[in-house]
């Protein structure tokens, strides 16, 4: 990896950090914290699009977020993959976009364990999918944090309205770390096997 695309790459992955930060405490990203992600990417795929095979990325970013969008993903996040995609491949037959998918999957998996965890013991009844999934909590937790939790079945997290009253002493919720605090970590597995040379 060039020198000053590494440079832009760590100021994604610390934009990045930030974005997380922000969507973990109120579960939206300011526009100009996504605006902000578009700068070191784009600046790192005008000193790369020459590579062989450049185009991988960002095609697969358009794809991936498309996808995303479609299947309910909130804007942000679908913002965000690509924004990720811009950067150069450290292959040419590995897009980026790839890559973060890779470190993204491990990131949900970690989540899924630590909520199984979380979840023995806890007075709800939950399928066993929902035992990785989701959470058991009080319906003061639920009311406290209405942003952190997400009750009921939503296809379109962008049109998602928290309760004003729950009636159940305990409730399941599903606990997303949100999808842009896992793509942090997989631009992170990016970063790794792109100064490590791959």
């Amino acid at each position: 990896m060039d020198a000053s695309v590494a440079l832009f790459g760590l100021s994604e992955l610390a934009l990045l950090a930030y974005a997380s930060y922000q969507d973990i405490k109120m579960r939206e990203l300011d526009a100009w914290v996504i605006a902000a992600l578009y700068a070191p990417a784009l600046a790192a795929a005008y000193f790369s699009w020459r590579e062989p095979l450049y185009a991988a990325s960002p095609i697969l970013g358009i794809v991936l977020a498309l996808a995303m969008r479609i299947s309910g993903s909130g804007y942000a996040d679908s913002l965000t993959i690509l924004a990720i995609s811009f950067f150069p491949p450290p292959l040419p037959y590995l897009p980026t976009p790839a890559i973060v998918v890779m470190g993204t999957g491990l990131s949900i998996l970690a989540t899924s364990l630590w909520l199984f965890l979380s979840n023995r013991g806890r007075p709800c009844e939950m399928t066993l999918i929902e035992r990785f999934t989701h959470v058991c909590i009080s319906r003061e937790e639920a009311l406290r944090n209405k942003h952190k939790y997400i009750l009921g079945r939503v296809k379109d997290l962008e049109k998602y309205k928290p309760p004003e009253s729950i009636d159940d002493e305990f409730v399941v919720a599903k606990y997303g770390v949100p999808y842009v605090a896992h793509m942090t970590f997989g631009f992170a597995l990016y970063m790794l096997l792109s100064f490590r040379g791959f």
